[in-house]
């Protein structure tokens, strides 16, 4: 009877971080996943999205289940599939992302992008000379 309990309590720390690595890595990936696939399925004629490569576009026609076609700045379009698609813009600079808690957040910014400061440059230090023998 000893032996069988020795042997459970030798398998506990194991069973431990099984579940811990469940708890931290396994059901929140799998959280994300399926609010991306529900972003994806969402998608729609007209909306602006940022794809995973950076590249932001304007939805004009889906093609199938699994493309998509993206206006670009000008005359330029671009096919694209679904699932590249990285989050979908609302507005000119509201951005809807998963959060950590599950819910979605929207994060707005009504302020201009901060201008780029303006601080003297430091002089470079100069090497000591060598002396010559």
């Amino acid at each position: 009877m000893e032996g069988s309990s020795a042997n459970f309590v030798s398998f506990l720390p194991i069973i431990l971080i099984f579940a811990l690595m469940y708890f931290l890595i396994i059901r929140p990936q799998n959280k994300k996943a399926k609010e991306h696939q529900a972003m994806v399925k969402a998608l729609d004629k007209g909306d602006r999205v940022v794809m995973n490569g950076g590249i932001i576009g304007t939805v004009s026609k889906i093609i199938s289940d699994t493309e998509l076609e993206i206006d670009l700045e000008g005359s330029a379009k671009a096919r694209a599939l679904r699932s590249m698609v990285a989050s979908v813009l609302t507005g000119s600079t509201a951005v809807s992302a998963p959060s950590s808690s599950g819910t979605k957040t929207t994060v707005t910014s009504k302020k201009p992008a901060p201008k780029a400061r303006t601080t003297p440059a430091k002089p470079a230090k100069k090497a000591p000379a060598k002396k010559k023998k």
